[in-house]
């Protein structure tokens, strides 16, 4: 009687250990899933801030532009903690190395949509500057200048877009369209760099405004730059649990 009760309670144990590891692992499964919304938020946060400031450089939105110095804000504490998040839930389950990659993607991830917030902030501090009068500016530079910023910001709202959704549904196929597309968006800054500098050398008086509308540009060249970087980590990253 005593050995076959001895060998029940052996088997309450190795079931309760099983029951803990199944658990723990459903809890890991939740923590990345957890993980994975927030970055996708973050993202949509991102695109919302192009949008606000991108709008504001066209029309006196000083609501608009500050939205997107506010946010940018909240999308880097939102950054750290979805870092943080991360490094946790490696230091806790200990995964595997498939499973570690995913997470160490989307904390990459999550870097370079706080990197496009970042960007759509600075954007939107110049737009707060022009107050509206942007496109009048690059009217005085000549030729096809205002052209070169509109195609520019219509390119770099393609790549943010197409990102979001890339990542929200891990899409490797979309990730690979939108590398390709960001070539476009390197000869529209190129075209609107070579106007703008052409134009500064010629207007002493009116570079410093126009040095501005640059840097709007190199914001926006830089997005497209996350945008790659983005898409290379979903490439190189496994969907697993959480996608």
């Amino acid at each position: 009687m005593d050995v076959e009760s001895n060998a029940d309670a052996r088997w309450d144990v190795a079931d309760r250990g099983v029951d803990v590891m199944f658990d723990r692992a459903e809890r890991m499964d939740d923590e990345i899933g957890s993980l994975a919304d927030e970055t996708t938020e973050l993202g949509v946060y991102a695109e919302d801030i192009f949008k606000n400031a991108a709008a504001a450089l066209y029309e006196r939105g000083t609501e608009a532009a500050l939205f997107g110095l506010d946010t940018s804000r909240v999308c880097a504490r939102l950054h750290t903690a979805i870092h943080l998040k991360g490094l946790s839930i490696i230091a806790w389950h200990a995964p595997g190395p498939d499973v570690t990659r995913r997470i160490v993607g989307l904390q990459q991830i999550a870097a370079d949509f706080a990197r496009i917030a970042a960007d759509g902030g600075q954007i939107a501090e110049q737009a707060l500057f022009f107050s509206g009068s942007a496109e009048s500016d690059l009217l005085l530079a000549g030729g096809d200048t205002p052209l070169h910023l509109i195609e520019l910001i219509r390119q770099t709202y393609v790549e943010v877009r197409g990102c979001v959704i890339a990542t929200t549904t891990w899409n490797t196929a979309m990730a690979r369209r939108l590398i390709v597309e960001d070539t476009e968006l390197d000869r529209l800054f190129l075209s609107y760099k070579h106007a703008l500098d052409t134009a500064i050398a010629a207007n002493a008086r009116g570079a410093a405004r126009l040095q501005r509308l640059l840097l709007v540009g190199v914001h926006l060249e830089d997005i497209g730059n996350r945008v790659v970087s983005i898409c290379r980590t979903l490439l190189y990253s496994p969907p697993g649990v959480g996608s």
